[in-house]
C-alpha cells in the first residue's frame, strides 16, 4: 500500500510536525536508482581511480575523454530532458550519482561543474533552440560546461560585478569585457554560463561559447581538488549573439542564485559521501596500528572518534535525501515545461539547501580532521590518504555560497517568508506543533512514553520528539523577538542571525534523524541496524540540545541589553534541562560496528 504522505512546502518546518512517513530516507532508494549509483562508483573505480596521478598531473586531455565516457554510461545526461538527449531524471537520483563518485573529489568536482551548475542554468533558463543547439552536447560529453559568475572584487557579493556587456550598434551581438576568477573547467570547457552588466547596471546571463573570444588563465595551484581545472577567465571584446541570452535581461540573479540552490543540496549528498570514506580509511587504520600492546581502535578516544564521525553521517544522510524527496515531491505537482514554476517551486527550498550545504560541509571538515588524527604522524604524510582528503574537503565551506553567507540566508529567508503571510505562519506561535512535540510515531501514533529501547517501539525517540517540538517553540521565538527588537537593522547583526541559524540547523538535522529512525525502526523492527540508528540519534540530539540552549543564551543577551527578550528563558528552559542519552556506552556500540564492518555502518 503506497504511504500518505503530509504536502511539504520550502521552509516550513518549523511550523509543522513530520512524521516518518512524511520524508525520503536514502533506505527508499529504488533499483532504478541503486543501478545509477553503481554504474557511477564502477566507473569511478575502473576508469578514474587508476587514472588520479594524470588527473593531477593536470591531463585535461584525459579529463575530457573521461567525461565522454561518463557520458556513454548516461552519467552525463540524467537531468536533461528528454527531448534534448537525457533521461529527466529527479534530484534524489541525480544526487545519488553525485555521491558516488566521491571516490575522486577533483574528478567529482570537474564532472558535477558540468552536470549541475554548467548544464542546469541552459535546461531551466534556456530557449527551446539554446537547448536543442546545446543540450545534446552537454549530455553526451561533446561539449564540457562551465560556470562562471565569480570576479576578482565580486565573490560572496556576486551583483557586485564589473564584466560589461555592450549591445553593438547594428542589434546582433553584445560585447563582454572582464575577468572571471576561480571557474572549474575553465582551462577546457566549451561552453560558459556567464555574467555580465548591460549597460552596466542590467545583471544578465549569457551562453558564450569558448570560440567567440574566450581566454583562459593559468590553472590555479590550489590547496586541494588539485586533479580538477580551475582558473580564470579573460573576456576582451567577446562577440556574443543576442540570441544567447540567458534568460531576460537584467534577471540574472534569479539564474545565479536557483542554480546555487541546485548545487547545494547535491554537493551536500557528495560531502557526506566523502566523509564516509574518510571514515573507512580511519576505521582501517585504527585497526591495524597497534600500541601499547594492542590496536588502537580497542581505545576509547578513538571510539569516540569513530563514532562520532559516523552519527554525523547518519544524521547528514537523513537531511539530505528528506531535502531532495521534498524537493522532488514538490516537483511532481508542477508542469515540468513550466520552468517558472519550477524554478519557483525550488527556490523554496532554498532555506533547506542552505541547512544542507551549512551541515554537510562542516561534517566533512569534522571527518577528515578527525581521520587524520586518527593516522597520527602518518596522518600528515602524502604516503596515506587522509592528507588529500583534508585538503580536498576545505573549499566546501567557501564554494557554492560561504557558510557565512548560508547562515544569514537561513533566518532572513524564513524572516520573509512569514512577514510576507502577514503575521501568519512563521511568525506564528508554531501553529500545528503538539504540546510535547510528539509528531507521529514509527506506526502513525502519537509518541509519548519515554522509550525504554526497541522494545517500546512508539516511543523509541520519544523524548527527542518531545525536544524538538521545545526547539521549534524556541527558534521561532529567536526570530520573532530578534525581528521585533532589531527592525530593519537585522540584517546588519550578523552574529545573531548566525545563532539563529545554528539553531535552526540542528533542529532540522534532530528532526530528519528522528524521522529516519522511526521509519527505520518500524520497518525493521529489533534488528543491530535499527539499534545503532536509535544510538545516533539519541547521542546527536543530546549534543545538539546543548548546543541550541547555549545559542539561544547568546541571543538572549544580546536582546536583554536592549531590554528585550525576556521570554526567550521560559522558552530554552526545557532545552537546558535535556537529559539525553547516555553517550559513551551509545558511542561505542557505534564504533564497534563501524570497526567490524570497516566503514559506516548505516
Amino acid at each position: 500500500m503506497a504511504q500518505a504522505h503530509q504536502t511539504v512546502r520550502g521552509g516550513q518546518f518549523l511550523a509543522s510536525d513530520v512524521g516518518p512517513n512524511d520524508v525520503f530516507t536514502r533506505e527508499d532508494l529504488t533499483d532504478e536508482q541503486r543501478l545509477f549509483g553503481r554504474a557511477a562508483s564502477e566507473f569511478m573505480r575502473g576508469e578514474v581511480v587508476p587514472r588520479e596521478a594524470r588527473l593531477y598531473a593536470h591531463d585535461w586531455d584525459l579529463t575530457r575523454e573521461l567525461l565522454r565516457k561518463a557520458g556513454d554510461l548516461d552519467l552525463l545526461r540524467l537531468e536533461i530532458p528528454e527531448a534534448y538527449g537525457g533521461l529527466g531524471l529527479d534530484k534524489v537520483s541525480s544526487a545519488f550519482v553525485a555521491e558516488s563518485m566521491a571516490v575522486n573529489p577533483s574528478f567529482g568536482g570537474s564532472i558535477g561543474a558540468h552536470t549541475a551548475i554548467g548544464t542546469l542554468p541552459l535546461v531551466y533558463f534556456g530557449t527551446d533552440a539554446q537547448k536543442a543547439k546545446y543540450l545534446p552536447k552537454l549530455a553526451s560529453g561533446a561539449l564540457i560546461a562551465a560556470y562562471a559568475l565569480t570576479e576578482p572584487q565580486a565573490g560572496s557579493d556576486a551583483l557586485a560585478a564589473k564584466t560589461t556587456a555592450r549591445l553593438t550598434d547594428d542589434g546582433r551581438y553584445y560585447v563582454l569585457n572582464g575577468q572571471k576568477m576561480w571557474i572549474t573547467n575553465g582551462g577546457f570547457a566549451d561552453l560558459f554560463t556567464i555574467f555580465a552588466k548591460v549597460d552596466g547596471d542590467k545583471f544578465t546571463a549569457f551562453l558564450v561559447e569558448r570560440g567567440m573570444g574566450v581566454v583562459s588563465g593559468s590553472d590555479e595551484k590550489k590547496l586541494g581538488l588539485d586533479g580538477s581545472s580551475t582558473t580564470a577567465l579573460m573576456l576582451d571584446n567577446v562577440k556574443v549573439p543576442v540570441e544567447n541570452v540567458l534568460g531576460r535581461i537584467g534577471e540574472g540573479h534569479k539564474v545565479a542564485f536557483n542554480v546555487l540552490n541546485f548545487g547545494r543540496v547535491k554537493l551536500g549528498a557528495r560531502n557526506i559521501a566523502c566523509a564516509k570514506i574518510a571514515l573507512a580509511h580511519a576505521a582501517g587504520y585504527a585497526k591495524e596500528r597497534r600500541q601499547f600492546g594492542r590496536a588502537i581502535s580497542e581505545f576509547g578516544l578513538i571510539k569516540r572518534k569513530l563514532a562520532e564521525m559516523s552519527i554525523r553521517c547518519y544524521v547528514g544522510d537523513a537531511m539530505v535525501y528528506r531535502a531532495l524527496g521534498d524537493v522532488d515531491r514538490a516537483l511532481e505537482a508542477v508542469d515540468p515545461h513550466d520552468s517558472a514554476a519550477v524554478l519557483t517551486t525550488i527556490e523554496g527550498f532554498a532555506v533547506e539547501c542552505s541547512i544542507n550545504k551549512v551541515y554537510t560541509s562542516e561534517a566533512l571538515a569534522f571527518a577528515v580532521d578527525e581521520a587524520l588524527q586518527v593516522f597520527g604522524g602518518n596522518g600528515y604524510s602524502r604516503e596515506f590518504p587522509a592528507e588529500r582528503a583534508y585538503r580536498d574537503a576545505r573549499i566546501t565551506r567557501i564554494y557554492e555560497g560561504t557558510n557565512e553567507i548560508n547562515r544569514l540566508i537561513i533566518p532572513t529567508r524564513l524572516l520573509k517568508q512569514g512577514l510576507a503571510a502577514g503575521g501568519s505562519g512563521l511568525r506564528a506561535e508554531g501553529k500545528g506543533q503538539r504540546a510535547e512535540g510528539s509528531g507521529r510515531g514509527a506506526k502513525g501514533k502519537g509518541q509519548r512514553a519515554e522509550g525504554k529501547g526497541l522494545g517500546a517501539r512508539d516511543g523509541v525517540v520519544a523524548s527527542e520528539r518531545s525536544l524538538l517540538g521545545h526547539a521549534k517553540r524556541l527558534a521561532l521565538g529567536l526570530l520573532r523577538e530578534a525581528a521585533d527588537t532589531y527592525g530593519g537593522g537585522l540584517k546588519e547583526e550578523q552574529e545573531v542571525l548566525a545563532d539563529i541559524a545554528d539553531v535552526i540547523i540542528d533542529i532540522y538535522a534532530i528532526e530528519s534523524a528522528v524521522a529516519r529512525t522511526e521509519k527505520m525502526c518500524a520497518a525493521q523492527g529489533d534488528d543491530a541496524l535499527a539499534g545503532l540508528a536509535v544510538d545516533a540519534t539519541r547521542a546527536y540530539a543530546g549534543d545538539a540540545a546543548d548546543r541550541i540552549a547555549r545559542a539561544a543564551r547568546q541571543v538572549g543577551r544580546a536582546l536583554a541589553a536592549r531590554d528585550r527578550g525576556a521570554s526567550l528563558a521560559d522558552l530554552s528552559a526545557p532545552i537546558a534541562a535535556f537529559g539525553g542519552i547516555e553517550g559513551i556506552a551509545a558511542r561505542r556500540r557505534i564504533a564497534d560496528a563501524v570497526v567490524a564492518g570497516g566503514k559506516h555502518p548505516l
